[in-house]
């Protein structure tokens, strides 16, 4: 049994909220900060009897903005969290998500003295009116010295995100963020980049302002050629699409996600946080005063589980294991669940595989490069 474990920490606070932005993130509530570090630390030591028995092999510390508030509370956690080491090495992989506006020399050596050792950039873009347009604070500028700060550091796995579309973004300027991104990767340490599609979520500023057209975004035929632009130019970076979203350059993958999409199980604390373990998947209240009492009370935090069954399990693993380059290994699939994949899934997969959206080669079975366009119809016949 494989008992190695990950570990996501939920940092909710915000010096402002994206426009785009649907995760649970507060901002002007700086007064609940220690608080809620104090709480999230209880929530941990509130789990020492399972951890005592895993491997914690990765750490990643989302939001929010982990990098807005003061370092010494990003410490304080790393502090509990080697309580439970059982020997140095343990940490294969220690994220920081960070704003390249709330990158500052101090916190980035309390950071890597603490034990993280990879840093993921919210980029965004390079065009400072595209950044305006969708609520970062932050400039391009702002980035290019963060990356100079991460580097005096001596920061040595750096990863970017980038979205597209965004409003008001054209071929040549989304061209323009790549080569730049491209260029700065020897100089500044740059191993991965998570490139997102724009996602509208209800109720929010982005949600507004496009259904009011203030703001409008590129059509279907500019977003296919970013696509194939971002493809063709980080692959002639050596950056390999190893996942749907994320290119890496060769042993730079990220361990933590790579967790999450080979089924592998994981502890979330703090706030909206969720986990895996045991085969449930169970998430935290999002209220953080809520979670503050209850952690203080010694009362559960869980705001929903679901227990998931054997078809469960293997339905989720075919649609998280599709989304890598190497995709599912029938093998693996006999192996972990007992049952061979064609037995089970014989429908599905005879369909897919004639239709030239999954390609079976000898054992594996992945995306074809039409499968990645329509991506979310194959994960359909598995839901």
């Amino acid at each position: 049994m494989n008992k190695d474990i990950g570990i996501y920490i939920h940092i909710p606070f915000c010096a402002s909220k994206c426009f785009y932005c649907d995760f649970t993130s507060y901002c002007n509530m700086d007064d609940k900060i220690e608080k809620y570090i104090d709480s999230v630390c209880t929530e941990i030591l509130q789990n020492i009897e399972i951890l005592s028995q895993y491997n914690i092999t990765t750490v990643y510390f989302g939001g929010g903005t982990p990098s807005y508030i003061n370092s010494k509370y990003i410490v304080k956690i790393m502090q509990v969290l080697k309580l439970l080491k059982k020997d140095e090495s343990e940490f294969k992989e220690v994220t920081i998500e960070l704003n390249p506006n709330s990158i500052q020399k101090e916190k980035i050596t309390d950071y890597i003295n603490s034990g993280i050792n990879r840093f993921s950039i919210g980029l965004q873009s390079t065009h400072d009116q595209i950044l305006k347009s969708i609520g970062r604070k932050h400039t391009y500028n702002d980035f290019k010295n963060g990356l100079e700060i991460l580097s005096e550091c001596g920061a040595k796995n750096i990863s970017l995100d980038i979205i597209y579309p965004l409003p008001n973004l054209t071929l040549e300027q989304f061209n323009d963020t790549l080569d730049k991104v491209i260029s700065l990767k020897e100089n500044y340490n740059i191993k991965h980049i998570s490139i997102y599609n724009l996602e509208i979520h209800p109720n929010t500023k982005l949600d507004f302002l496009l259904k009011n057209e203030f703001l409008t975004l590129p059509d279907e035929d500019e977003e296919y050629k970013m696509k194939n632009l971002l493809i063709k130019k980080l692959e002639e970076a050596n950056f390999i699409q190893y996942e749907i979203s994320n290119f890496s350059l060769d042993g730079y993958s990220s361990k933590h996600n790579l967790n999450y999409w080979n089924q592998g199980q994981y502890l979330g604390f703090g706030v909206s946080a969720s986990s895996f373990f045991a085969g449930s998947r169970y998430t935290n209240t999002n209220s953080i005063t809520d979670y503050i009492k209850n952690i203080n009370n010694g009362i559960s935090t869980i705001a929903e589980k679901e227990d998931l069954d054997k078809l469960d399990m293997m339905k989720e693993y075919i649609i998280l294991k599709l989304r890598l380059k190497d995709g599912i290994n029938t093998d693996e699939f006999m192996s972990k669940f007992g049952n061979n994949i064609f037995n089970i899934f014989k429908t599905e997969l005879d369909y897919l595989i004639s239709n030239n959206l999954i390609i079976h080669n000898n054992k594996n079975l992945y995306l074809s490069s039409r499968g990645k366009e329509i991506a979310n119809f194959v994960w359909e016949k598995f839901i």
